[in-house]
This record gives structure tokens, sequence and C-alpha cells, in this order.
């Protein structure tokens, strides 16, 4: 149960109101330091396999082996976040990702990595990742009061969309001053700072898992989606979304050498890291617009504006070939792609009934990452073709992002999202 907690008061929150709530706030900490280290390996790990490689399709494969178990591994993390207790399940994986760091660093840093060892290191990330996000998800609604849901929803994804700045932003002074290999020890910090916080976390929180085997509780999840029709629309525009406007991370080198120039060995490791802080940056600023939005009908609007945003904004960031435009071009991609998927997150966790939540969001993510992690390998295979440009390929899919949006408006159950905004009652199951 739910600790004593203050005493609420507004109707409409403040931007930080869910965090006058004590285990919220260490959750909120912790998901920031796991999420920042997360980032900062993104960009290390596809700059130094370019270095390794010399291959963007190699940057495409290790990318994506950190996404990839998502599909494997979320159906049962969300069947262990309902069966135990989501606060203990969260130290575990903060624990094994410290030390999967620690691996990293020392075979870096020692000069023993080699790009089989680093994909097979992204690969076990990947599964503990995979394996953290529903726990947080589960458990972050018992948090705080159920009318400050949207809220916690937005900040949480604040800080996780935020870190993005937050992790590279950490990396650059070591690169500049220590060099690139000594950074991986920065997630390792990091990973040890959230394992800190997660520990003092008090609220025991657990589904219920019915007693008909393993199986039949692990398909519980995608079946309710697939059973209520609203749901499945959230997930479906959100899975086109994730593979057309956010598998960018394999990208960001190939944008930094052919769009801006940055074709220096540090430049390998410093341009997409400028690129990954724009990001991280419009994300904190799309995220705190949505924290103190409360009206139904006006999210229904904003998810529709911010779909057609999110496939305009990587076209404009293909066409830049400067580094103070491209941030600003890619803190717009952030910005927009960030508010959308919090939208979706938070339709979701309130749509969800409490006793099938851990399922029901971790088949949502068994979708969206699993597709992210699968364009990003298509993305990395794609740059290796010698005609292949940044605006053709990101300005293709962003156009196509928007053609489906706009298709949506065809379909009953967004449309309605879209005109009478987000219903905040969980479905019947």
């Amino acid at each position: 149960m739910r600790r004593a907690t203050p005493q609420d008061a507004m109707d409409k929150p403040g931007f930080f109101a869910s965090l006058v709530y004590p285990d919220y706030c260490l959750l909120w900490g912790a998901t920031g330091c796991g999420q920042a280290a997360a980032w900062a390996l993104v960009v290390l790990r596809a700059a130094l396999v370019y270095e390794l490689t010399r291959s963007n399709a190699w940057v495409g494969f290790v990318t994506m082996a950190a996404q990839l178990p998502s599909l494997v591994v979320t159906p049962f993390a969300g069947f262990l976040a309902d069966r135990f207790d989501r606060r203990r399940l969260l130290a575990c994986t903060f624990t094994l990702n410290l030390l999967n760091n620690l691996l990293l660093a020392l075979l870096v840093i020692s000069g023993y990595i080699t790009p089989a060892a680093l994909l097979g290191i992204a690969v076990m990330n990947g599964i503990l990742r995979a394996t953290e996000i529903p726990a947080t998800q589960a458990l972050l609604p018992n948090l705080v009061p159920s009318h400050y849901l949207l809220n916690a929803v937005a900040l949480n994804q604040l800080m996780q969309q935020g870190s993005r700045m937050i992790g590279p932003l950490l990396l650059l002074p070591v690169i500049h001053f220590i060099g690139p290999k000594p950074a991986f020890l920065m997630c390792s910090v990091l990973y040890a700072l959230g394992w800190s916080l997660v520990m003092f976390i008090q609220t025991s929180s657990r589904g219920v898992v019915g007693q008909q085997g393993i199986m039949t509780n692990l398909v519980a999840g995608i079946r309710y989606i697939y059973t209520q029709p609203l749901l499945l629309s959230f997930m479906l525009i959100t899975v086109f979304h994730c593979a057309l406007t956010m598998a960018y991370e394999a990208a960001f080198p190939f944008v930094a050498r052919t769009q801006l120039g940055l074709t220096a060995d540090k430049d390998l490791f410093t341009g997409p890291t400028y690129l990954m802080i724009g990001v991280g940056a419009g994300a904190v600023l799309g995220n705190l617009a949505l924290a103190r939005v409360s009206s139904e009908k006006f999210r229904g609007r904003l998810f529709l504006w911010l779909g057609l945003a999110s496939g305009l904004s990587p076209v404009v960031l293909s066409l830049m070939t400067t580094i103070p435009t491209a941030i600003i071009a890619v803190a717009a991609v952030g910005a927009s792609t960030a508010a959308f998927m919090t939208l979706s997150h938070g339709a979701v966790q309130m749509l969800a009934p409490d006793s099938l939540r851990g399922r029901v969001v971790s088949a949502q993510t068994w979708h969206t990452q699993g597709t992210m992690a699968g364009f990003n390998a298509i993305n990395g295979m794609l740059m290796d073709v010698p005609w292949m440009t940044a605006p053709l390929l990101l300005g293709g899919t962003g156009l196509m992002f928007v053609l489906i949006v706009l298709g949506s408006l065809l379909t009953v159950q967004l449309r309605l999202v879209y005109t009478r905004g987000v219903p905040t009652v969980a479905l019947a199951r």
C-alpha cells in the first residue's frame, strides 16, 4: 500500500507536484540515473563500434542489440512486475546493470574490447533494461494519488527523455579532457547512484497473478491490449511513431559526419553527443509543457498535433549543416517525440487496470522497443548504401509518419481521442 502522503491540494498540479511524495521522488531520481547511463551508452557504443569497424551497419546492429531483447524479455518482465515486489525487482536490475557496465568499462580501457564482445554486452544491457522499465512503470502509479497520475507520468517521462541530455552532457568534459575510453566509467557511476536511491523506496507494490500458469499470465497483457480497441489504437500509432521518428540513435554518427562535417577521430564521439544533448533538452521542454495539462480534450488535440510535429521535425533536422542549427532542429525532434510518447504512456497507464498494469505496459514496451530495435538495424544498413543521404533517410521516414497520422483521422477510436480527449478511467476487463 502507498505510504501516508501530504494533503492533496490543487485541481491543476504544478510542474513538480508529484515530487512531494517521497517514494516517487526516489524513483524519479533513480530513473534519471539509470536513463542517463543508458543514453550515454547509446552514444559511446555507437561511436566505439564505428571506430572499430568503420561500418554503419555495425552501428545499427549494436544499437539494435541493446533494444532487441525487449521482444523476448519484456513479456516475462511484465509478469515478474506483477508477480514479485516491484521495488525489489528494480534493485536487482540496477545491481546487475552496474556490474555489466563495469565489465564494459574495464574491457574498453584495457583495450580488449571487440565488436563481438560489445554486441554481447549490449544484449545483456538490453535484457536488464527491458526488465527495469515495466517494473518502474508498474510501480509508479502506486506512489502518487490517482488524480496526479498524468503529472507523475509526465515527470517520469521528462526524466527519462531529459536524461538524453544529462548523460551525454556529463560525457563531454570527460571526452574532452581525458579521452573517450574513461567516459565509459561514468555510466557505472550513474547506475551506482540509481541503485542507492532504489534501495530507499519503501512502498511495496505487486499485481495479481492467477493460477493458470506462466504462459497464460504472460500473454494476459497482450490479449488485453488486442481485445480493447482503444488501447490497440494507441499501441499501433505508437509503434509507427517509434519506427519512423525515434529510431535515430544509429543515424546520429552518420548525420554528424555527412551533414555536419565532423570527421576527426574525437568527433566520432563528440558529434553524436551534441545531437543527443539537443534531443534531451527538447524532451525536457516538451514534458514540462505537459506536466500541467489537465484537460482531457486538450490532451487529445495535443496527441494529434504532436504526431504531426514528430514527423516534420526530422525533415528539418536532415537539412541542417551546422552544429547550432542542428541542435535546434534536434531539440524540436526531442520535444515532439517525447511529449507524444508521454501522452501515449499516460493513456495506457490510465486505461489499464492495476492488477494487469505490469503486463499491459510491458506488452506495449515489447512492441515499441522491438520496433525501434529493428528499424535501427535497417537504418544502419541503409546508411551503407552509397547514394543514401540524411535528408533522404530522415526526411523520408518523417513524412511517412505524417501521412500515417493524417490517415488515423479516418479511424473511429483515434478520431474520438483527437476530438474528445483521452479517457482517464481504467477499461473493464
